[in-house]
């Protein structure tokens, strides 16, 4: 279904406004008196230059394809994917970022005294020794963020290990499937033609209708979800994330830190 103008329209308010909220949070960021060095380079090269790559990559979605677009050429949905490849990385990799950031200059250790193995620093539901030691506010937020975070997981494990996400060229309703399979199922034999490849794949080309999804596995039961719309609920999770992190970490500074 094709976005409506009022679709396109608030689609770009909210994004306007989450951008604007970006740039605000990064100065914020850039402010922090960190005490440990690692968390400072984890802060700013991990957690900055991650936003950075993040609001770059949602404005270039945007461009090289539009919601509206309903014929994109192929290097737009190349370009387009290429884009979104890297924003669902960096989605989940500042998410880590933030967690070896508290966890670094926090201190946060386990059970047993010792400092977190690094298989267990992450702000998913199965990491709760690090969400343990976060404030009531940030850990009650991360709590109605878990179906966000199964999303997250499912895409970028996909993306990195199994099958890449992509922008499907057309969708096709059992019609056009049945068409399709049509044309493929003619192509081959001892007697086939191989002059008519191109033909048959100008048609089958032609058929069904563009929409505006990714995708990963067919096999593995993934959902299409419309990118544009996604990319941006991804950014805000991000942004108020960051700003929970941001909190807890301006709430451990001295009164006379937070003065100045």
């Amino acid at each position: 279904m094709a976005y409506t103008d009022d679709d396109v329209t608030e689609m770009q308010d909210r994004c306007d406004d989450w951008l604007e909220r970006e740039g605000a949070l990064t100065n914020e960021l850039f402010r922090l008196q960190l005490q440990v060095p690692r968390a400072r380079e984890m802060m700013t090269h991990g957690v900055c230059r991650r936003l950075s790559d993040l609001k770059h990559g949602l404005q270039r979605v945007f461009e090289v394809l539009p919601p509206q677009e309903a014929e994109p050429t192929r290097e737009a949905i190349w370009d387009a994917t290429a884009f979104l490849q890297s924003f669902i990385i960096n989605v989940f990799g500042v998410m880590d970022n933030l967690a070896w950031l508290w966890c670094l200059e926090a201190d946060v250790r386990g059970p047993n005294g010792r400092p977190l193995h690094r298989s267990r620093i992450g702000l998913t539901p199965d990491n709760e020794d690090l969400r343990g030691s976060l404030s009531a506010r940030t850990k009650a937020y991360l709590t109605g963020t878990d179906a966000w975070f199964g999303y997250l997981e499912e895409y970028r494990h996909s993306l990195a290990h199994r099958i890449p996400l992509y922008i499907p060229p057309k969708q096709l309703d059992d019609a056009a499937a049945a068409e399709f399979a049509r044309l493929e199922a003619q192509v081959g034999g001892p007697d086939w033609d191989w002059g008519r490849w191109p033909e048959v794949i100008a048609a089958q080309r032609r058929l069904g209708v563009f929409e505006p999804v990714m995708m990963h596995s067919f096999g593995e039961g993934a959902r299409p979800v419309r990118f544009h719309g996604q990319m941006i609920c991804d950014f805000a999770t991000v942004i108020e994330v960051a700003e929970h992190v941001l909190a807890d970490l301006q709430g451990r500074a001295a009164p006379a830190d937070r003065a100045g």
